[in-house]
């Protein structure tokens, strides 16, 4: 199931990735990709990572395997013909094995798929050997010049968002969004926002190309609203949902950030501050919405991270005296004045 929509002169396609839960590419996308492929066309697959696949999991138990010091699954990379399972943050390497460290069955599979596997899952079904280019590959003068020569002969380029910024020497007939829905999956109050912007921007810089966005969430207003290219559709749909729940431009938050390496010291403070915060709350008969909610990444270098957030629409006067009386600062609290992520 797919929905096509032309739009200045643009053909953009969503296709429903839950008729074909069980294939990579299916259906149009696949239909297409041999399309283009038959006719020497230029096709570039767009992913949201640069490794090899993010996680395994395991079939019986559902447990993904995290790293000991960060609370992220351990992701899969490939280092030329090897395999390395690393945690993408602390860079802590570990051993592969297909026992589940929960329940001690067999049945592991990769949970997604990436730059990596992307490429091998393309040459092993359509016999092609896309070029990949990752931020490293950018990240100076001379890289970016030799990028710029060799992109110019290939027909096919796998690459995460970098390849937003309008390149000349590689105009692609085809982009794929080979799994749009990474951050439609993140709670953030402005994560569909980031959402559409990119592809109505990515669209927007190649007039001449035609577009697939793979998702599960078919229904959801990013993808109505990209299909038509309506900027000031979305946004007032946008509005709709921040005003819902007292997001910005609604309200202004400010959040308190706390770590610690021992996680009942952690609890005791964020617990502490957030009961202080409320009895000012209460004393000035505010109605502040404050609550407390740990970060997307829990655990990052051994050290546990929880959060206070404040809410309101003129939040600024009280907060600036909150933090005078309840000395803020000195309690170690780093304070994230209008956030742009709440994670």
């Amino acid at each position: 199931m797919y929905i096509l929509s032309e739009k200045e002169n643009l053909k953009i396609a969503i296709v429903n990735l839950l008729a074909w839960p069980s294939r990579i590419f299916w259906g149009l996308t696949n239909k297409s990709i041999k399309k283009y492929i038959s006719n020497w066309k230029k096709i570039l697959f767009i992913t949201n990572r640069k490794w090899f696949s993010s996680s395994n999991i395991c079939k019986d138990c559902g447990y993904i395997p995290k790293c000991k010091h960060c609370s992220i699954p351990i992701a899969k990379y490939k280092n030329k013909n090897e395999f390395i399972y690393m945690c993408p943050i602390c860079k802590r390497i570990y051993e592969h094995t297909w026992i589940c460290w929960k329940c001690w069955w067999t049945n592991i599979i990769e949970s997604w798929i990436w730059t990596y596997k992307l490429k091998e899952i393309l040459q092993e079904n359509y016999n092609i050997s896309p070029f990949i280019i990752e931020n490293t590959d950018i990240n100076s003068k001379n890289k970016i010049l030799n990028i710029k020569n060799k992109i110019k002969n290939e027909q096919f380029i796998i690459s995460t968002s970098i390849l937003s910024q309008y390149n000349k020497n590689f105009i692609p007939d085809l982009v794929i969004f080979f799994n749009a829905d990474t951050w439609l999956s993140i709670p953030d109050f402005n994560i569909w926002e980031k959402h559409f912007l990119f592809l109505y921007e990515f669209i927007k810089k190649y007039p001449t190309s035609n577009f697939i966005i793979q998702t599960f969430n078919i229904e959801h207003y990013v993808y109505k609203y990209i299909l038509q290219l309506d900027l000031n559709g979305f946004w007032k749909k946008e509005l709709e949902y921040r005003k819902q729940f007292n997001y910005p431009p609604f309200s202004e938050i400010v959040v308190l950030k706390y770590k610690s390496e021992i996680e009942e010291s952690l609890y005791r403070k964020i617990s502490k501050l957030e009961s202080e915060l409320k009895y000012l709350i209460e004393k000035e008969n505010k109605k502040i919405e404050i609550y407390q909610t740990p970060p997307l990444i829990y655990k990052k270098f051994w050290k546990y991270n929880y959060n206070i957030i404040l809410k309101w629409k003129d939040l600024k006067p009280f907060f600036d005296q909150a933090v005078k009386i309840l000395k803020i600062k000195e309690k170690w609290f780093q304070i994230d004045w209008l956030p742009s992520n709440l994670i």
